[in-house]
């Protein structure tokens, strides 16, 4: 008779726990090894986590942490931590925060965030070329809110400006980091209204592209609204990072209605003659 398989003996004594936590706040998954000389490391979504702004990784003897500070709703998804054969999966579950009126900040319709112009970037024209939107984004999620992240680095040599554009047409929006002094490739992020990553809204109507320049050592950073729609209106946001580096640019989208030739009367078109 076939031998019996042996069963997978785990690295680890304490795992860490699947957790549920408020915006805002700050969560630490704890994790203890079988041996105390035991390598450790920890991803998210399958990519390894260093530390820096956004996340504390400590390790003293056989007990390992994982602490993820300012919970935002991009931070709920499904972690790991492995050592060795040995990877133990578990989930952040973010919880949002009920806003009270009271302390909600008045502004004028008219307002404009410091990092933010009214006046349309010439890398934000309207063009004939590819460009991107997201697939029916609802307007009525709202502004988007400040990132929370402190000791931005200004990564950005070229930050996304705010643009106009008719429905119907493209427009193309770009960020441009200088990559010379980072150990790290730096990874972007497009969002728009209330943290919806456009990432998944990739298609027919939004494209996010990537270019590198290696004389000049320039990524550059684009998204392309194709065919605009009136919802894809409101405020958008620009997440750049490198390792333990990090900056953000927030800009908005206007969308003009498209008009009738003048002088077309449309009755005319269907009067008898």
């Amino acid at each position: 008779m076939p031998e019996p398989a042996k069963k997978t003996v785990s690295a680890f004594s304490k795992k860490p726990k699947t957790q549920e936590a408020e915006e805002g706040s700050s969560v630490t998954f704890e994790a203890e090894t079988e041996k105390s000389e035991a390598k450790v490391k920890w991803q998210c979504n399958s990519k390894d986590i260093a530390s820096g702004n956004k996340y504390a990784i400590t390790a003293i003897g056989n007990k390992h942490s994982l602490t993820i500070r300012n919970i935002t709703e991009e931070d709920a998804n499904v972690y790991a931590v492995i050592a060795g054969g040995s990877k133990v999966k578990f989930e952040l579950r973010v919880v949002t925060k009920p806003e009270d009126p009271a302390e909600a900040p008045v502004g004028e319709p008219g307002d404009v965030k410091p990092d933010q112009t009214s006046v349309p970037h010439p890398a934000a024209s309207t063009q004939g070329g590819t460009s991107a939107t997201t697939q029916d984004v609802n307007p009525a999620e709202g502004a988007h809110p400040p990132d929370t992240r402190q000791d931005l680095t200004g990564l950005f040599t070229e930050k996304p400006q705010s643009g106009e554009v008719t429905v119907g047409e493209n427009i193309t929006f770009v960020a441009r980091v200088n990559a010379e002094s980072l150990l790290k490739k730096p990874s972007v992020k497009w969002f728009k209204g209330k943290w919806m990553d456009l990432a998944s809204k990739c298609g027919k109507h939004l494209q996010l592209k990537e270019t590198y320049d290696r004389n000049t050592k320039v990524y550059t950073f684009e998204m392309h609204i194709i065919a605009a729609k009136a919802n894809f209106a409101g405020g958008y946001r620009c997440e750049v990072s490198s390792k333990d580096k990090f900056d953000s640019c927030n800009f908005d989208l206007i969308v003009h209605e498209a008009r009738a030739p003048e002088g077309l009367d449309i009755r005319a078109a269907f009067r008898r003659t």
